[in-house]
C-alpha cells in the first residue's frame, strides 16, 4: 500500500464503510489526484481502467500457453509450449530411427 500507514480513524472508516485494504492501492493507482493530499476516482478514471484491463485480458488470452526461455537478462526464444515445432518433430523422428 505505497508505504502508507492507516491511522486508527482510517481503519475504523474502512470497516464502517465496507472498504478493504486492497481498495486503497487500487484507488491510489487509478484515481486522479485532486490535491497534494487527495485523490478522486471519477467515472472517466473507471472507464479508462476498465478498458485497459479488457485489453490486458485479451492479451492474456492470446498469450495463454506461451513459453518464454530466458538466459540471464536475454530472451532466447518464445513459443506456444503445447505446440511442437516441425524441427523438434524431425529431430525426434531421427533419434527414434
Amino acid at each position: 500500500m505505497r508505504d502508507l500507514v492507516l491511522t486508527g480513524n482510517a481503519e475504523n472508516r474502512l470497516r464502517q464503510r465496507g472498504y478493504r485494504g486492497t481498495d486503497i492501492d487500487l484507488l491510489l493507482q487509478a484515481a486522479t489526484r485532486i490535491a497534494d493530499d487527495a485523490f478522486f476516482l471519477s467515472d472517466k478514471d473507471v472507464t479508462r481502467e476498465i478498458e485497459q484491463r479488457r485489453r490486458e485480458i485479451q492479451q492474456l488470452e492470446r498469450l495463454r500457453g506461451t513459453r518464454v526461455v530466458v538466459d540471464g537478462h536475454k530472451v532466447v526464444t518464445l513459443d506456444h509450449a503445447g505446440r511442437k515445432s516441425a524441427r523438434s518433430d524431425r529431430a525426434r523422428r531421427w533419434e527414434d530411427a
